[in-house]
């Protein structure tokens, strides 16, 4: 009879946690956040407008019902964004669930969604409201339930977690910014980030993007896996953090960070995004798998970055390949002459490839082709060459862990190139007999780069004659942009 009761009682706890799992967030809960948030009375929820108070008014009191923790002894964490001449003032909601580890639960699992939207425009002396159902009304919703499971289920937690509804990300994700900066929660205890950005169109999208997945060491087989158990199809994943959304201030620290997302085949940032439009049960469906991904997330050993996402943001990473595209202009300098020629378009592109030596220097090596012209004494003359260019990228003040933050650097070096086709006026010259093939010179410059951009301008001097009977000069200066992979 002892066997039967335990048998029945594990069968019991088995059953419940697996119906617990199947439905842990209730669609008509999420429905009616929405149907609130996404009103006409809210204007559209605008950065520092009434409508967005009373959104935030709205979120503070269902943190509060639902029975998350105020952030230090406060949901409301008000910040002031200051734009030319213009200050406003926002607001990010902030409670959390203390995990029930005496050392994993002073590390955290943040979960984000902005609650601003766009406001409303006046067309014809009508006023338009842009209700931001989808856009983001959902991940508001959402974070709420999530929220309210967390807290039924916080005996399972080990790590905490912190819930956060963001105001200003329209605006240029302010109020994650803000958070993030000035260390509003302790970002260096945070393991890992979601942002739940437009989340209503599961069914019309056909499954969800989980950008930044691969941020996390062995994310990708986690999450797509974890996904698939909740019947969900994972459409698009990535090593990089999303830079559009509130995931960007914590993938620039070098936290793990995902952006859940159903796409934008919503009324994106148009008035039709109402509340009717959204996919309720699909909400659900994907509320539920976050909050299946946070508990697992919380109860794991170990959660860390992926090395390679680490190793990038953090600015360790020693190697890096890059595609650049240049454009400019050269002239020739007739050195025993009294006058230049007159200056003509020049391009180039091609890969580069930057070797980390010190926080201060790079080495940025490149393989290029370039295009050089200008008015030549027998006509217009114009080059092909291959360029191998080799620099020192001097950094002022060093480089810049953040993503945001801007690099400024000198550049000084030398370059060798080989001219293999060019033509002067008609064509009737022998390139092979007047022109040198072989050319050298130095580069001398300046940059800056900001995440995976860099911007440059170089000037070029050659130290060799154009001509093989004179003493002609090219001298090119070029504006270049570059993308490192």
């Amino acid at each position: 009879m002892n066997r039967i009761t335990v048998i029945a009682s594990a069968l019991a706890t088995f059953y419940c946690s697996v119906l617990s799992f199947a439905q842990q967030v209730d669609s008509n809960l999420l429905k009616g956040h929405v149907y609130y948030l996404a009103s006409d009375s809210l204007m559209g929820r605008g950065f520092g407008t009434e409508g967005g108070r009373m959104a935030a008014k709205y979120i503070t009191d269902k943190f509060k019902e639902v029975g998350l923790t105020p952030w230090q002894g406060q949901y409301l964490h008000s910040f002031i964004s200051s734009s030319m001449m213009l200050k406003t003032e926002g607001a990010n909601i902030i409670g959390w669930v203390e995990g029930n580890d005496p050392v994993l639960k002073n590390e955290y699992i943040v979960l984000g969604a902005h609650y601003d939207h766009v406001a409303y425009k006046i067309v014809n002396g009508e006023k338009v409201v842009y209700n931001g159902a989808d856009d983001n009304a959902s991940g508001v919703a959402s974070i709420i339930e999530i929220g309210r499971w967390l807290v039924l289920n916080r005996d399972k937690l080990k790590r905490s977690v912190i819930i956060i509804a963001f105001d200003g990300e329209e605006a240029g994700l302010v109020g994650s910014s803000h958070l993030v900066n000035n260390k509003v929660i302790p970002t260096d205890k945070v393991k890992f980030m979601f942002s739940l950005d437009m989340v209503g169109m599961l069914q019309k999208y056909g499954g969800i993007d989980l950008v930044g997945n691969k941020t996390l060491s062995d994310g990708d087989d986690f999450f797509v896996q974890l996904a698939s158990k909740h019947g969900i199809q994972v459409k698009k994943s990535g090593r990089s953090v999303e830079m559009q959304t509130d995931t960007q201030p914590f993938g620039k620290i070098g936290i793990p960070a995902v952006h859940v997302f159903t796409s934008t085949v919503s009324p994106y940032h148009k008035p039709e995004d109402d509340a009717d439009k959204l996919d309720y049960e699909g909400m659900a469906k994907i509320a539920s798998f976050v909050a299946d991904a946070t508990l697992q997330l919380s109860t794991t050993d170990s959660v860390k970055p992926d090395a390679r996402f680490a190793a990038k943001t953090l600015g360790n990473d020693k190697f890096s390949v890059g595609y650049q595209v240049g454009i400019g202009n050269t002239y020739h300098d007739y050195r025993d002459e009294f006058y230049n020629s007159k200056e003509d378009f020049s391009f180039n592109t091609g890969l580069s490839f930057t070797i980390g030596l010190s926080r201060y220097i790079d080495l940025q090596v490149g393989a290029l082709y370039q295009t050089t012209g200008t008015e030549h004494r027998y006509g217009h003359f114009r080059t092909h060459e291959v360029m191998a260019p080799a620099s020192i990228l001097l950094y002022m003040g060093g480089k810049r862990k953040q993503m945001l933050s801007p690099n400024l650097y000198f550049i000084g070096g030398g370059y060798y190139s080989y001219r293999f086709s060019g033509k002067v006026g008609n064509g009737s010259f022998d390139m092979d007999n007047y022109i040198q093939k072989d050319n050298y010179g130095f580069q001398v410059g300046v940059g800056f780069s900001i995440m995976n951009v860099n911007f440059q301008f170089v000037r070029q001097v050659a130290v060799l004659s154009l001509e093989q009977d004179g003493n002609v000069i090219p001298s090119t200066q070029m504006f270049s942009l570059g993308f490192r992979f």
